[in-house]
């Protein structure tokens, strides 16, 4: 093999991928290479005549070519970051996203030092569970999940910011395991970023998202919005009067969610946009 530099190296696999229709090519070639070399893209810019060993452009084509076929970036380097804060991630565990944060603003703005729980139902990756841990020390935090293999990537998360004392996780298909307990949590916010995709729509995702990442954290079921109605008709047992559920949407929803929300006990609050301007971020709270 002749040698190659790192900036022989890029320049491959910029037109590696941007031959294969990949969004970013040269973002994704930079990140990818100092995912391999354990080094920041400053390492990159300054050292770009710097030589690879065998060992690490085999492993710089491998990780390219898994981009190249669709496989999400976060997925080929096991790191995201949420909220200012590193995420493990793997492919049982929807990737965090910009917008989510969304949610973390609006608990933030809201919340106050008597606030003692937060519950964050199908909690993932644990990216709001351990970044409100982490902003909010004062509380403890029930992290809910039907997915076991998604519960251990984020008791990993939690540990890896130092929060795991003050979060529990529980299996648990939205409030299951906390239905049976005699003395129900009453908490000061409930969380959630639910599967707001209709089994119709599922197909009409990009490739990367449909064929990579967990379809049960994305489709609801025949309606995109089965899972909301089941927090909203659930979620009241489980939170305090003048509690806050704060939860995401779909684009278009919330003319629909609106139209089940106006003979419960909810008041709607807030509506949170996105930066493409989409109604993304549904804040409640419970009427006392």
């Amino acid at each position: 093999m002749s040698v190659r530099t790192i900036r022989q190296a890029l320049a491959w696999a910029w037109r590696y991928l941007d031959g294969a229709g990949v969004e970013e090519p040269r973002r994704a070639a930079s990140a990818l290479l100092a995912h391999v070399l354990q080094k920041d893209s400053l390492y990159l810019l300054t050292r770009p005549e710097t030589p690879l060993s065998e060992s690490e452009w085999e492993a710089f084509t491998r990780a390219i070519e898994r981009r190249a076929r669709g496989e999400p970036l976060p997925y080929i380097t096991g790191h995201q970051e949420f909220f200012g804060l590193d995420f493990l991630v793997t492919p049982d565990v929807l990737i965090p996203r910009p917008e989510t944060e969304l949610i973390v603003e609006a608990v933030l703005e809201r919340a106050t030092p008597a606030d003692r729980l937060l519950v964050d139902v199908g909690t993932g990756s644990g990216c709001l569970a351990v970044t409100l841990a982490v902003h909010l020390p004062q509380v403890r935090v029930l992290a809910l999940d039907i997915s076991e293999a998604a519960l251990a990537v984020a008791r990993r998360n939690a540990e890896r910011h130092g929060v795991r004392e003050r979060i529990e996780f529980l299996v648990s298909d939205l409030f299951s395991a906390l239905e049976g307990m005699p003395d129900p949590p009453q908490a000061d916010f409930i969380v959630a970023n639910p599967p707001y995709i209709s089994e119709s729509e599922f197909p009409t995702l990009p490739r990367e998202v449909r064929d990579y990442e967990p379809r049960c954290a994305l489709v609801a079921g025949p309606d995109a919005a089965d899972v909301h109605r089941r927090l909203f008709a659930h979620s009241p047992r489980f939170l305090k009067p003048g509690g806050y559920l704060i939860c995401e949407m779909g684009y278009g929803q919330y003319p629909a969610l609106l139209g089940d929300l106006e003979t419960t006990a909810w008041e709607v609050i807030e509506v949170k946009r996105d930066l493409q301007g989409i109604e993304r971020t549904l804040v409640l709270r419970r009427r006392a």
